[in-house]
């Protein structure tokens, strides 16, 4: 009319663009999150790191694959073995539920990013608690403990999924085609 048209508007909304400048960051957010390399080699990476890490979740939540100089199988002897380390109960369960549904998350391809990520803190922690063991594993049973070796190795499996994703086998790979 007068050449007054008020502030611009965001496209599809109603606030003026200066108030709607966070419009679309959800979905931004998750497409990052998705967002994989068609890759068969993150694939592959992801689904052995998923295959690693599937033992230790269930050992802990349901008892399988237990190893008797563990700890008592299942959710109840996991709790007292991690309080035992002093691990505080709130983080207990994070450990149970990041390596339990992380490990299933890895495999299917489902949020490979996000599960990447939380299970990288959680072996972090563990590679924090086995390095006065020393670098090497327990081969002959001579040391109090296990080295590192192990984790690093995991830790590096885990890093490449968390910087490009789930490859080309993935749910991740199918919700962003």
């Amino acid at each position: 009319m007068l050449g007054i048209e008020g502030p611009p508007k965001h496209k599809g909304s109603t606030l003026p663009a200066s108030l709607n400048q966070w419009g679309n960051l959800p979905a931004t957010m998750i497409k990052a999150l998705l967002q994989t390399d068609s890759d068969y080699v993150y694939t592959f990476l992801r689904i052995i790191a998923g295959i690693i890490i599937f033992p230790y979740g269930m050992q802990k939540l349901f008892g399988w694959f237990s190893a008797p100089a563990f700890a008592p199988p299942g959710l109840k002897g996991s709790l007292e073995q991690l309080k035992a380390t002093k691990v505080p109960k709130f983080i207990a369960w994070l450990v149970i539920i990041g390596q339990s549904f992380g490990s299933i998350a890895l495999i299917s391809g489902f949020l490979g990013r996000s599960a990447g990520g939380g299970l990288f803190i959680v072996f972090s922690g563990a590679l924090i608690a086995q390095q006065p063991d020393g670098w090497t594993l327990n081969w002959f049973g001579t040391k109090k403990g296990e080295g590192v070796e192990y984790f690093i190795l995991l830790l590096s499996l885990l890093l490449v999924i968390v910087l490009k994703g789930s490859g080309a086998l993935s749910v991740d790979f199918w919700l962003t085609r």
